[in-house]
């Protein structure tokens, strides 16, 4: 009997712009082998289900009846109504790529993925836990019969269905993100319970930072049978083999099973080169349909990285400490980004590796180029000496690089050496200007709370920030975490920080999806806190305005249009998706009314004396011509509705 690998990608993360590269990989490679594999991603899957009229209106009615009168209820409400109203248009959008234009799909987009995250509000899916020992303990009594959690009760459907159609041998679930690792095991969990004899695997990112805190807890055992601690082609396909038997258990690379698991030290490794892996396979995953303007595909040019050094970074550490680091041939990424251009009518490709080679992909673009095939490409690198140089900058943007996405700690070249990061903070502003200049978009995820930083050094690093906002976009903000097996975690003496708890965890609750990345708690030693690093660092957030990110609202990008400025304005048309709302307020319950901005969730205060709202329509009270003419200007300029044609059009 050819025996089949069920592989999942799991709720709940933010990896929903095009699938999430385990699984094509695996599946790849599995198939090329003459395995039986079917990959199937149930955070997409579950995100489709989500944003439909019947859970819409689930929501609904459940906020209805509530009884709540403060501005939160309230608010919920009219966004439930205006995703209700607006689902179809909304869904055709951005799951089924229906033509529209291009401000029209990225406003759809914000509002899908507005939508799935108030749906799955106070779910178990969502929820922030900072230990794997609560973690198990609260999958451990979650009775699905006993809870109202409607995100739950719908991916319990897709996965029993699932099941049920597949009819597996193996259920493998790849945890990349540790805002997976609860809703993984409510998977297995209800996989146990209903198929009992299905051997469930975990693998991916998570489990190489986790398996040895994961393994030793007892509950494991009776959900989970294996755990792989490495890539994981090889180790699938020589499971599947072992169901087969066609290999012995002990031929099976990277694995510890729970019931009797190994040392990993004497676990078998994997021998496998990346050159010997086959272009990904998306032909079973939904590619048209992910929360995506358009369609995107991935591919990687390496594993790990090449300087591996970054006292943070856990996948760079690993492949630096087990000089495992593997790198494609720049005729293999060719020949990949020609495949999935041929056989999927791609047209972007996002290199999604820790640290792309910048040579070695403009290498690979000009193979493809002479071939005839040109297409758009993101990278994630290092503000490395290379991109000093403008010709090299220049043609990364020919050959079509039309983003890049880099990792920015401080503008301190003693904290970066203490970091370990081999770079030049000297060399930032000409790279900033370089790729600015050939219009290459740059993208920063910048690091607060690093070690001893100074207030001298991080104003230094606030201040270039400021200097660049309108060079720069920022991906994402996160505070130094000491994540498992980096260099930091394993020896915070040496840098200045004392590991309070490992088996408490602490991430970045307040600016990532899902708490971010996390490591274990640790101290200060100079006496300064988390929280007080924290709040120094959300003074990035507050004060840059970074101009090219593609989501700014309008009063935030510097382009406006201000023309107009010296006519007297008497009203404005409200856009469909702001509200005025009325709510009850602070301790003693005032009624007051907001102009509620729901594409950008912002909220306003309704300034009766001044402004009346007729309908969609904010009106100037007659004896406040000039206020209420700044102030309707000052709304218009945030982007909360449109001049009306009964406008004077003379000076004040």
């Amino acid at each position: 009997m050819n025996k089949e690998i069920l592989l999942v990608f799991p709720p709940t993360t933010e990896a929903r712009l095009f699938p999430y590269l385990s699984l094509p990989m695996i599946t790849a490679y599995l198939r090329k082998h003459g395995a039986n594999i079917y990959p199937f991603d149930l955070n997409i899957r579950l995100c489709h289900l989500l944003f439909t009229k019947s859970a819409l209106t689930h929501y609904l009615d459940r906020i209805m009846a509530g009884g709540h009168s403060d501005l939160k209820h309230h608010y919920r409400l009219e966004m439930g109504q205006y995703l209700l109203a607006h689902q179809e248009e909304l869904y055709q959008q951005v799951f089924r790529k229906k033509q529209a234009s291009e401000e029209s799909v990225q406003r759809a987009v914000r509002f899908v993925r507005q939508g799935i995250e108030l749906l799955l509000e106070g779910s178990i899916l969502k929820r922030e836990v900072t230990s794997l020992d609560q973690m198990i303990r609260l999958v451990e009594h979650f009775e699905l019969e006993a809870t109202d959690d409607f995100p739950s009760q719908i991916l319990y459907q897709i996965l029993i269905e699932l099941l049920n159609k597949r009819k597996p041998s193996i259920f493998a679930v790849s945890i990349a993100y540790y805002s997976q690792i609860l809703p993984s095991l409510l998977l297995a969990k209800w996989v146990k319970q209903r198929f009992p004899d299905l051997l469930i695997v975990f693998g991916g990112q998570q489990m190489m930072l986790r398996y040895t805190d994961l393994i030793q807890h007892l509950m494991i055992k009776h959900w989970v049978d294996a755990v792989g601690i490495g890539a994981g082609e090889e180790t699938m396909l020589k499971l599947w083999q072992y169901q087969q038997g066609l290999v012995h258990k002990e031929e099976i690379p990277d694995l510890l099973w729970t019931q009797n698991p190994l040392s990993d030290d004497t676990v078998k490794r994997s021998t496998l080169h990346l050159k010997n892996v086959p272009p990904p396979d998306f032909s079973d995953l939904p590619i048209h349909h992910y929360l995506n303007e358009e369609v995107h595909l991935s591919l990687i040019t390496c594993v790990g990285c090449y300087w591996g050094r970054c006292i943070f970074c856990s996948y760079g550490n690993r492949s630096y400490k087990q000089k495992s680091y593997q790198q494609k041939t720049a005729s293999q990424i060719a020949k990949e980004c020609k495949f999935l251009v041929e056989t999927y009518g791609i047209h972007r490709i996002n290199f999604v590796d820790e640290n792309t080679n910048l040579r070695l992909v403009l290498h690979a673009m000009r193979i493809l180029n002479d071939q005839g095939i040109h297409i758009q490409f993101s990278t994630r690198n290092r503000l490395e000496d290379i991109l000093l140089d403008l010709d090299f900058c220049m043609e990364l943007k020919r050959r079509g690089c039309v983003l890049m996405s880099v990792g920015y700690e401080t503008n301190s070249q003693r904290l970066l050496d203490r970091l370990d990061k081999g770079v030049k903070a000297s060399n930032y502003q000409q790279i900033i200007d370089n790729l600015h200049q050939v219009k290459i978009p740059l993208r920063l995820s910048i690091m607060g709370g690093i070690l001893d930083e100074t207030e001298e050094e991080f104003q230094e690093s606030l201040q270039f920030l400021l200097r660049n906002a309108d060079k720069i976009g920022i991906d994402v903000m996160q505070m130094l975490v000491a994540e498992p097996t980096t260099y930091l975690a394993e020896n915070p003496e040496r840098y200045g920080i004392q590991i309070v708890s490992t088996t408490q965890l602490r991430g970045n609750r307040l600016l990532n999806y899902g708490m971010g990345r996390m490591g274990y708690d640790f101290h200060y030693p100079d006496g300064n806190t988390f929280l007080s690093r924290l709040e120094q660092f959300l003074s990035i957030f507050r004060h840059v305005q970074p101009q090219k990110n593609d989501e700014l609202p309008p009063d935030a990008r510097r382009e406006q249009n201000h023309e107009q400025d010296r006519d007297r304005m008497e009203e404005i048309q409200l856009y469909p998706w702001v509200k005025v709302i009325q709510a009850s307020v602070g301790e003693g319950k005032e009624e007051r009314r907001f102009i509620v901005d729901m594409l950008w969730q912002r909220f306003f205060h309704f300034p009766e004396e001044v402004i009346k709202q007729e309908g969609a329509i904010l009106r100037v009270r007659s004896p406040h011509l000039s206020e209420g003419s700044h102030l309707l200007k000052s709304f218009l300029h945030r982007g909360i509705g449109t001049r009306t044609k009964n406008q004077v059009g003379e000076d004040e």
